[in-house]
């Protein structure tokens, strides 16, 4: 195990510390468990209170966490699944999920984006291309593959790049018309 990851776990913050705390409420009641820190369905580490907790990655690991606040907000952190850091509360899940990458993947923002409609996503060789384009050992340790969307299909999707990582929709960006004057030729 890497030096950086040896220290112990904090028994109180961090993914891992905070999804055992939520299973061991196996028999609580649903508002108990709503208000508790959680890992949010779907993303690594996720299990349900009956379930059993996650034990820490071998390598810093991105996901979330969430929490209801009140009838109809709930708010998320991102979080590590090697070390107890857990990142700013927000209102959205996709926001701390990029916090989360933020701590565990520090230049996931300067990568390219890629757009999956002019590359074959799919194909035998979208993987090669996505190797060549991405760092060397960037999907061996989780790192998130960067892709357009278009709203409403731009969540970001956890598991789904290569090697397990997350898949960080961005925004098309918006292209200004331009309005062109046709001169006459006399």
């Amino acid at each position: 195990m890497p030096r950086s990851l040896r220290s112990p776990m904090n028994n109180k913050t961090g993914a891992i510390a905070r999804q055992r705390h939520f299973t061991a409420l196996r028999n609580a009641d649903g508002e108990v468990l709503r208000r508790t820190w959680s890992i949010e369905y779907g993303d690594p580490g996720f299990t349900t209170q009956f379930g059993t907790p996650p034990d820490p990655s071998p390598h810093h690991a991105a996901t979330s966490m969430f929490k209801a606040v009140a009838d109809a907000r709930w708010i998320h952190r991102g979080a590590c699944l090697a070390c107890p850091w857990e990142g700013p509360d927000r209102p959205r899940r996709d926001a701390a999920i990029e916090d989360a990458h933020d701590h565990t993947h520090p230049k996931w923002r300067t990568l390219p984006i890629i757009d999956p409609a002019r590359s074959g996503r799919g194909s035998k060789t979208w993987l090669l291309h996505l190797t060549a384009t991405y760092p060397e050992g960037w999907f061996d340790v989780g790192g998130p593959l960067r892709l357009y969307a278009t709203p409403p299909f731009d969540r970001h999707e956890a598991g789904r790049a290569p090697g397990g990582g997350f898949i960080l929709h961005t925004a098309r960006p918006k292209w200004a018309r331009m309005d062109a004057v046709q001169l006459n030729l006399v």
